[in-house]
């Protein structure tokens, strides 16, 4: 057991030193304030401090950890690093040159969230504002470097340590934003669409969108037998977010009641998990969270204890209070719409702090590396280039022993659309060589 000494434990600490020892190296370890108990102890230790003392092993702590508060706080790395930015650099002769805790609590809590108020059209952070954009990591899980290099480092000074290396998981989650196309949107909304068809002679759509209300197997966005087909074939884990909020300009899925819609839901939800996607509007309305997952549980029968918010609206720290109040305790929100890559720095699962509150909460944060719709629309990459960028960032995940989550949508699996269903084979296949 690794025994860490430090002036003050405190809720900060406590996560920090955690989630580097726990979530991510599997090491147990315990602090103390205890100075004779640090002294005496025979096994690996290493102390965290703001004033060195005599021993030995020790990291120069920032004061960080040790505030009850936020503050202004813009951690600077020099430009050219080697493998991953060393941020909150230390002044002293210490173990690594830089705080590794607060380097990991830093990023890990979002802190740099809590500061910026400019965001972009859809109230969102924005991953071109953030530092690790800024330092050209994002498409790193530098986290998982650092603390990779601080266990080598340990390793030498203590060849007792014992480390256990963490296992690789894929999980592909589909968003359902669309269910349907055509089909189970109501009579207003199709005879709308249908003569804006005929009126702009698009015949093909017009019948299309007839025959998907006849039989909803024939609508376009009904790709799930696909989806299904390929995830059993490869063995792989898949999850499914569902949209179940009222009707909006953002939020277009057939109402909750609709018998086809819940006929769909209720399949999907016998072999796979099935999350709630909060509607759109419940970003300004958070309450909704609650009634929207209510009715998921009604039409599955089943818990509903994970949520990914639409259009990846969060905001922090009340979107993780309200999924926390409502029995959410697995979050898959944690990614740029703009860009792919580590928005936390980590690959690894971690339990969300509260910055606001100062404490740590039951709140599972995944961090999902891609998103073909950021893919596509947003950095415009040919499919070559995105199926190239997402084996890269699932290789850096592998060498970690990470958690690498895909995000797709059904309507990116209709027909004429191989090239993208060709991206995602490519990452099921790569998951398992």
């Amino acid at each position: 057991m690794m025994l860490v000494y430090t002036d003050i434990i405190t809720p900060r600490v406590n996560y920090a030193i955690g989630l580097v020892f726990t979530s991510v190296l599997n090491i147990p370890f315990k602090i103390t304030e205890d100075k004779k108990e640090f002294d005496e102890y025979t096994l690996p230790k290493i102390a965290y401090t703001r004033i060195p003392d005599f021993f030995g092993i020790y990291i120069a702590a920032h004061n960080l950890l040790f505030d009850t508060h936020t503050k202004e706080v813009m951690p600077e790395a020099d430009k050219n690093y080697v493998d991953f930015p060393r941020f909150f650099k230390s002044n002293s002769q210490d173990f690594l040159g830089y705080d590794i805790f607060a380097m990991t609590f830093y990023f890990a809590t979002r802190y740099e969230e809590y500061q910026v108020s400019e965001k972009d059209n859809h109230q969102r952070f924005q991953a071109e504002k953030s530092i690790s954009f800024k330092y050209k990591c994002l498409h790193i899980p530098f986290l998982n470097k650092a603390i990779h290099e601080f266990a080598l480092k340990l390793k030498q000074e203590f060849p007792s340590l014992n480390t256990v290396k963490r296992t690789f998981n894929f999980i592909s989650t589909i968003d359902i934003d669309n269910a349907f196309a055509y089909a189970h949107k109501g009579l207003t909304r199709n005879l709308g669409g249908l003569a804006k068809d005929v009126l702009s002679l698009k015949f093909a759509k017009a019948l299309l969108r007839i025959k998907s209300n006849v039989n909803d197997q024939s609508d376009p966005y009904n790709t799930f037998d696909l989806i299904n087909t390929l995830s059993g074939e490869s063995k792989t884990a898949l999850q499914y977010f569902v949209l179940i909020g009222d009707h909006s300009t953002y939020d277009k899925n057939p109402h909750h009641k609709n018998q086809g819609f819940r006929k769909l839901i209720k399949s999907l939800s016998v072999n796979h998990p099935i999350g709630l996607h909060p509607s759109y509007e419940s970003y300004n309305e958070p309450e909704k969270i609650g009634v929207e997952k209510k009715r998921l549980e009604e039409i599955t029968g089943k818990k509903v204890s994970s949520a990914r918010c639409h259009f990846l609206r969060l905001t922090l720290p009340e979107t993780y209070r309200t999924f926390i109040a409502e029995g959410i305790t697995d979050d898959y929100t944690m990614i740029y719409a703009s860009q792919s890559g580590f928005r936390t720095g980590l690959c690894t699962p971690f339990n969300w702090f509260d910055l606001e509150k100062n404490e740590p909460t039951n709140l599972m944060i995944h961090t999902s590396a891609i998103m073909e719709g950021t893919l596509r629309d947003y950095n415009k990459l040919s499919t070559e280039k995105a199926q190239n960028t997402a084996l890269l960032l699932m290789q850096e995940v592998k060498k970690y022993g990470g958690e690498f989550i895909s995000i797709f949508h059904n309507d990116s699996f209709v027909a004429g659309e191989n090239h993208w269903i060709d991206v995602y084979k490519s990452i099921l296949n790569e998951s398992k060589s």
